[in-house]
């Protein structure tokens, strides 16, 4: 049995950054990681612009008197261009000819029969310079950089409408238990539910589920559903991976060539977590069969596989300070992940911790995780807990 610390350790050791790209379309690139650098296509303004409403006269007229030529809005072409004691209304947006001219704003003059009388001029020109936002050929998007609503609205002003990313960790899932099989003599004595932890974590944390099979406690037929799906990064099964006459997985994947890097955890719930390797860039997470053992589970080793695939920490979990309502005793050899119900500012240890209970799971809000040893705690003391709304609505998970 290794330490909770060493078993993360093992997967971000072995987990390799992927290299697999796909091309998607720029708007649907939200939380996706570039993977390669972008440059822009074009200048943005393309020409020199009005800030605002006004009228554009030149930088060294010295009359407060012109004439209006004409006038230009957002759309036209080009500026037009003109010589001492003329001007031309302007709307925001519009063209400005060349870079001898300033921009009145239209509170700063009024207009009587067709002439600009200027009350007072700014130091300010008020106009947008070209390229003052984009460069043509200028690098603004960079690799590894985590795609976001602004970000995207950046690719899109730079005439991006794809966008090569990093493919997401494919993940095939096998639950196994035979208490879980529905067939035509008998009805299922247990509803899964662990399929539905897996699928969500997978898929908030950044993965994507290619398939999600049940296997009774049945090597032939475990393997037959193996067998089924050769293209994936991460396999991961629920139930089976104990010392038990009926805990087949393990002794099946070794079959195909499965290296163990780690299967007895000091952890509580969860201790027979596995983690190994079936091929040179695919790993097996195998989850106990209790619930909240598989929810704790997924939550602590998960990301750290996903932040290993993307070779960045695209998963942080964010914990936050309550004050302790009461007190806890000095915590013993084993990492403990304990179910608590926060309220008003301060927690609780839910007092029933069995790893069977989704009632008890369902009525906490927050993880408490104490490391071995770790001291007691007054009542009053601050904690950091894992709170489980930062974790539902966070896409990826930030601080």
């Amino acid at each position: 049995m290794i330490k909770y610390t060493k078993a993360l350790k093992l997967i971000s050791q072995n987990v390799i950054r992927s290299k697999k790209l796909e091309s998607i379309h720029t708007e649907k690139s939200n939380n996706r990681i570039l993977g390669k650098d972008y440059y822009s296509k074009i200048n943005l303004p393309k020409t020199n612009l009005s800030a605002m409403d006004g009228a554009v006269i030149l930088k060294k007229e010295n009359k407060l008197k012109l004439k209006i030529i004409g006038e230009s809005k957002a759309g036209d072409k080009k500026g037009k261009n003109f010589k001492n004691g003329e001007c031309y209304l302007v709307y925001t947006g519009a063209p400005i000819f060349g870079d001898d001219k300033h921009v009145i704003p239209k509170e700063n003059f009024e207009i009587k029969n067709n002439y600009l009388i200027i009350s007072s001029l700014s130091k300010e020109f008020f106009i947008r310079r070209k390229s003052s936002d984009l460069t043509k050929n200028k690098k603004y998007l960079f690799s590894n950089d985590v795609m976001n609503i602004r970000s995207i609205a950046l690719a899109k002003s730079m005439r991006l409408n794809y966008l090569k990313v990093l493919m997401k960790p494919r993940v095939f899932v096998i639950c196994t238990g035979d208490e879980l099989i529905i067939d035509n003599s008998k009805s299922s004595l247990v509803v899964s539910t662990n399929n539905i932890f897996i699928k969500h974590f997978v898929e908030l944390f950044g993965g994507e589920v290619v398939s999600i099979q049940f296997s009774k406690d049945n090597k032939i037929e475990f393997l037959k559903k193996f067998k089924s799906l050769k293209d994936f990064d991460l396999l991961i099964t629920s139930g089976g991976i104990s010392k038990g006459k009926y805990d087949i997985v393990k002794e099946s994947l070794k079959e195909f060539g499965l290296k163990i890097l780690f299967e007895r955890v000091a952890i509580k719930p969860g201790k027979p977590t596995t983690f190994g390797r079936l091929d040179k860039n695919k790993f097996f997470l195998g989850l106990p069969g209790n619930p909240v053992s598989c929810f704790m589970s997924l939550i602590n080793f998960l990301p750290i596989y996903i932040n290993s695939f993307y070779g960045k920490k695209f998963v942080n979990l964010k914990f936050i300070e309550f004050l302790s309502k009461s007190f806890i005793e000095k915590n013993k050899n084993l990492t403990l992940f304990q179910r608590v119900i926060i309220k008003n500012k301060k927690f609780e240890i839910i007092k029933n911790q069995d790893s069977s209970l989704i009632n008890m799971l369902k009525v906490s809000n927050g993880i408490l995780i104490r490391p071995p040893y770790s001291k007691s705690v007054k009542p009053n003391e601050k904690i950091k807990i894992l709170v489980f709304e930062e974790i539902d609505n966070q896409k990826p998970l930030t601080y």
